[in-house]
C-alpha cells in the first residue's frame, strides 16, 4: 500500500508562504499530476514529500504510515524514487554506475542492471556509456531506471519532460506511463505543462497560490 496523504501543509521560506492549508489525497497505484503556474509551491510538495525539507504544520503520510508531522522518517528511509528536472545523472559515473547507484553491490547484478534498462526501453549496450553521450530523452530513462531500482513505494517526478522537444517528449511521457502501469508504483507529476498533465496522469491537481483549488479527472479539469 502507498497511498499518499497530505493534510494541512504549511511551509514557508522567509517570508514566501510556498504552501498554505495544503491538502492532498494520492491513491495506491494512482498517478496525479499536479499542474500550476511557476511559483505556486509545486516542487515544494515533492520536497516535503520526499524528505528533502520538513512541513512548517500538517501531516505527510505513505502508505499510512506518518513521514512527516508527528514523527519523521528521513529521505532515505521513505521508500522514494525521486526524478528531477534535469535527470540528475551524475557526469562521472558510466550509465550503468548512475543506474546501480542506491543499490547495494551484490544487489547491482549486469543482469539486474540490463533488466532496469529493459524495463525503460533502452539498448543494454548503453550501460557503459556517459551521461553526456545520451540524448535528452535517453537520460531522462536512465533517471528513471535509477529511480525505480530500489523498488520504491512511490516515484515523485518534478517536470522531467520539459527540456525535451516536442516528439521526444511524448514519446518519453509514452514510455515513463506505460512502465508506471505496468509496475504499479503510486505516482506524481509536477508540471506547468497541460498536455503533460492530460497525457500522463489519472487525476489533476490544479495548484495556485499555495494551495489546491480544484482536482478530478483530466478531461473534467481542462
Amino acid at each position: 500500500m502507498a497511498e499518499i496523504v497530505l493534510e494541512g501543509i504549511s511551509k514557508a521560506f522567509g517570508e514566501v508562504q510556498a504552501l498554505a492549508s495544503f491538502d492532498l489525497v494520492v491513491a495506491d497505484g494512482q498517478t496525479v499530476a499536479i499542474v500550476g503556474p511557476s511559483g505556486c509551491g509545486k516542487t515544494t510538495v515533492l520536497r516535503l514529500i520526499a524528505g528533502f525539507e520538513p512541513p512548517d504544520t500538517g501531516e505527510i503520510r505513505i502508505g499510512g504510515t506518518v513521514v512527516s508531522g508527528s514523527a519523521w522518517v528521513p529521505a532515505f528511509k521513505r521508500g522514494i524514487g525521486y526524478v528531477p528536472q534535469d535527470g540528475g545523472l551524475f557526469p562521472h559515473l558510466s550509465v550503468g554506475q548512475n543506474i546501480a547507484f542506491g543499490l547495494a553491490r551484490h544487489e547491482a547484478t549486469d543482469a539486474r542492471l540490463r533488466e532496469l534498462l529493459d524495463m525503460v526501453s533502452m539498448d543494454p549496450g548503453f550501460l557503459a556509456r556517459r551521461p553526456d553521450q545520451l540524448s535528452g530523452g535517453q537520460q531522462q530513462r536512465v533517471a528513471l531506471a535509477r529511480a525505480i531500482a530500489i523498488q520504491p513505494h512511490v516515484v515523485l517526478l518534478d517536470e522531467p519532460f520539459s527540456a525535451l522537444d516536442t516528439d521526444l517528449r511524448v514519446g518519453t511521457r509514452s514510455a515513463v506511463r506505460r512502465l508506471l502501469d505496468a509496475i504499479g508504483i503510486t505516482a506524481i507529476l509536477v508540471t506547468h505543462d497541460r498536455d503533460d498533465a492530460l497525457g500522463f496522469a489519472d487525476e489533476v491537481a490544479l495548484m495556485n497560490a499555495g494551495r489546491v483549488i480544484r482536482t478530478g479527472a483530466p478531461s473534467d479539469v481542462y
